[in-house]
């Protein structure tokens, strides 16, 4: 299993795990599909639970919060419950790419919706979220009918993505938030030509953020997705994907900008009130859904004592 995370206030991402243990595990899946890759998941869990210490802190800063009257014993088996969900998703994102699409179970009710609002090519801000298996999402945007930019930083994960294990890279366009201006130029143009741009809603990658109440505690969201709805009229979607079963996932898609001309409220004021709304519709999914949210870092900030 490799485990991804993040720590400091950059969120510099660091992973746990390595090329070698990707390729065990894409070797298995080729030869015997996902299900032997779950057993060999479970074996070596307890390593990353028990040993790798730093990878059960990673996990604590969410559980902590959303389970905030857990004792020690019972956090720890929460825990190893989460982090075997986590390593599910990371088989299930492996094999989207390595097999056969027909393989997969993908319910999208808002797929139609989501067409239609590519159609009107006023842009679009599709926010996506660590959530379930995000890049689901991303792999039902063949048939969009608009190019699909990525605003993600993924350039030290090439091969660890469905994009590249479906040799499918090439049906996206990547904006690096580590270009110019955070490559706002380039996804404002971007929506501006009627396109869609794909953003991280919690995950800033050093972007300006303003802080709101997530789970009884003031967190910091990155603004960017909502400085772009204000400047150029695009619409907003919020999707979330849950893991429904093996090789088996539902997509949720949330038209949350609908209701005004965001271009024609303050900038202060549309960004916060469109930031409030994914982050309601971000705790909405997680009282569902609490082992589906997979942002391993100190998202929250305030505490910064060491977790045992």
């Amino acid at each position: 299993m490799v485990m991804r995370g993040s720590s400091g206030k950059a969120h510099n991402t660091h992973a746990y795990g390595s090329r070698i243990g990707y390729g065990i595990f894409h070797l298995l899946i080729r030869a015997t599909g996902p299900i032997p890759a779950y057993l060999l998941l479970a074996f070596i869990l307890p390593y990353y639970l028990l040993i790798r210490t730093s990878a059960r802190r990673s996990v604590y800063y969410y559980l902590r919060h959303r389970f905030p009257d857990q004792g020690r014993i019972r956090r720890l088996l929460t825990a190893a419950y989460y982090l075997y969900q986590f390593g599910k998703v990371l088989i299930d994102q492996a094999a989207m790419g390595i097999l056969d699409r027909d393989c997969f179970h993908v319910e999208f009710p808002g797929r139609e919706n989501l067409y239609n609002l590519a159609q009107k090519r006023s842009g679009m801000v599709l926010l996506t979220t660590h959530a379930g298996n995000w890049q689901t999402a991303m792999a039902t945007m063949d048939h969009i009918g608009t190019r699909v930019n990525l605003l993600f930083n993924i350039a030290n994960d090439e091969g660890r993505h469905f994009f590249d294990l479906a040799g499918e890279r090439d049906r996206f366009h990547f904006i690096p938030p580590s270009g110019f201006l955070g490559g706002m130029v380039e996804a404002t143009n971007a929506l501006k030509a009627g396109e869609v741009v794909a953003i991280m809603g919690d995950r800033a990658w050093g972007a300006k953020t303003m802080e709101m109440e997530f789970f009884g505690e003031k967190a910091a969201f990155p603004i960017t997705p909502y400085y772009l709805v204000a400047a150029t009229g695009a619409d907003l979607v919020v999707t979330l994907t849950v893991r429904t079963g093996r090789l088996s996932f539902n997509i949720g898609a949330s038209h949350i900008s609908s209701d005004r001309d965001w271009t024609q409220v303050p900038r202060e004021e549309a960004v916060k009130t469109l930031m409030q709304r994914y982050v309601a519709c971000l705790e909405e999914y997680l009282e569902k859904n609490p082992y589906m949210w997979f942002n391993f870092f100190d998202f929250w900030g305030a505490n910064k004592k060491e977790i045992a």
